[in-house]
């Protein structure tokens, strides 16, 4: 167990210590970590030590399983760690946002970390992507800094480094701020996928092609009759590959069956974001 002293990293201002050095002691401290609330305190430290003054770390997925005992990240559900102001991520819970998050869509086209400003020369922005980026500034996350996760097979994820409105970024501290985000999301990853049942985790569900068409289209908001047209089969095939991929899942609901499969790697947000 480490205890509570050593979970912050100051950074070392003068020659004695580069930012090289800081990031290893991060990454050595960060796979000691065995429990969420001690990974919380390390990356609360480093963010606010780097300039930043929130942070976030994400799976891109249905983050209403969240609570504030950190289960999700015990049981081996989800990566989601934040210190986003509280208000903000009720809502944004509740709204979905992730699902349309024109950061979270961004980092889908990038392997490296970008700016907030530059989301728009990596996503043709919408209305909804802009009432989205004027709601977070509202909540007072002026920019930011995200650096994507993208593990193959998995769900995407990224680390998200944040300022407040009236606070600037901090430049100088960005390449850094990639390879701490990097690690961090890797070791909240490596915290879930260790407490992830192992009978789960092996099992994987591959959906073939079409039934894959079929949940992208549904999370799209269409309608079997639209579905059907689209890929040119008839409503009773589409209904069909459905009720395959809801079995496959053991889930309900098609919408469901959409998430799974985002979740596992195998539709992205861009296949349902149109």
């Amino acid at each position: 167990m480490i205890v509570k002293e050593r979970l912050s990293i100051t950074l070392c201002r003068g020659a004695e210590m580069s930012q090289l050095e800081d990031v290893d002691k991060f990454i050595e401290l960060s796979r000691q970590i065995r429990e969420p609330k001690e990974l919380e305190r390390l990356v609360a430290g480093i963010t606010t030590e780097m300039g930043f003054d929130h942070y976030a770390l994400i799976h891109h997925v249905d983050l209403s399983p969240m609570d504030a005992e950190r289960s999700h990240m015990k049981n081996g559900t989800l990566v989601a760690l934040t210190d986003y102001p509280e208000a903000w991520v009720e809502t944004y819970i509740k709204r979905n946002i992730v699902a349309n998050d024109p950061v979270l869509i961004a980092s889908q086209r990038s392997t490296v970390g970008f700016r907030w400003e530059d989301v728009p020369n990596l996503v043709k922005l919408t209305s909804a992507h802009r009432a989205i980026t004027a709601d977070t500034r509202q909540a007072g996350l002026e920019n930011g800094f995200t650096v994507p996760a993208h593990v193959p097979g998995e769900a995407n994820g990224s680390c998200n480094f944040a300022v407040r409105t009236g606070h600037p970024l901090p430049e100088r501290n960005l390449r850094m701020a990639q390879l701490i985000g990097a690690f961090a999301f890797q070791a909240a990853r490596a915290m879930v996928m260790n407490a992830r049942d192992m009978s789960t985790y092996v099992r994987r569900v591959n959906l073939t092609p079409r039934q894959l068409e079929c949940v992208a289209l549904a999370a799209q908001g269409k309608s079997d009759w639209e579905i059907a047209r689209i890929l040119g089969i008839g409503e009773e095939s589409v209904k069909h590959h459905f009720k395959m991929a809801r079995q496959q899942y053991d889930v309900p609901t098609r919408i469901q069956a959409a998430f799974r499969a985002v979740f596992d790697g195998q539709l992205s947000l861009n296949e349902i974001v149109r």
